[in-house]
C-alpha cells in the first residue's frame, strides 16, 4: 500500500505541470504603462504600473520593481509576486502558489495617480 502511495505520487510529480513563470523582460514588456485588473484573494483590485516605477490604484500609489524575482514593492510587506502571463491574460504566484489573476489591459484607463503629476 505505502509503494502505491509513493509511486502513485511520484507519477503525479512528474507530469504535474511546472510553472511557467514569465521572465522580467517578459512581465516588463506587459504590465509597464499599463494596467492590471482582477483579483487577489478574494479582493478585486486594478492597479496601474507607470513607466516611473510607481505603482497606483484606487487607495494607494508607491515603488515597484520588476526584477527576475518578479514584480517586487519594497518598503511593504507584499514582497515579490511571480507572474505568469499569456496574452493579456495574467496570474500572481507567490511561494509557487497561485494568488490571483485578472487581464492587462492598455494604458492607464482610471487615471490613476494622474492628479499627483498636476
Amino acid at each position: 500500500m505505502r509503494l502505491s502511495i509513493l509511486t502513485a505520487s511520484a507519477v503525479f510529480a512528474l507530469t504535474a505541470p511546472a510553472l511557467a513563470q514569465s521572465s522580467a523582460e517578459q512581465i516588463r514588456e506587459a504590465l509597464v504603462g499599463n494596467t492590471f485588473q482582477g483579483s487577489m484573494g478574494s479582493s478585486e483590485y486594478t492597479s496601474y504600473f507607470g513607466e516611473d516605477g510607481t505603482y497606483a490604484d484606487a487607495s494607494t500609489t508607491g515603488p515597484y520593481e520588476i526584477t527576475e524575482e518578479g514584480v517586487c514593492y519594497p518598503g511593504t510587506d507584499y514582497g515579490c509576486y511571480q507572474a505568469e502571463i499569456e496574452g493579456d491574460q495574467l496570474e500572481w504566484f507567490k511561494d509557487g502558489k497561485s494568488e490571483g489573476t485578472g487581464t492587462i489591459v492598455e494604458g492607464n484607463p482610471m487615471e490613476f495617480g494622474e492628479a499627483d503629476k498636476g
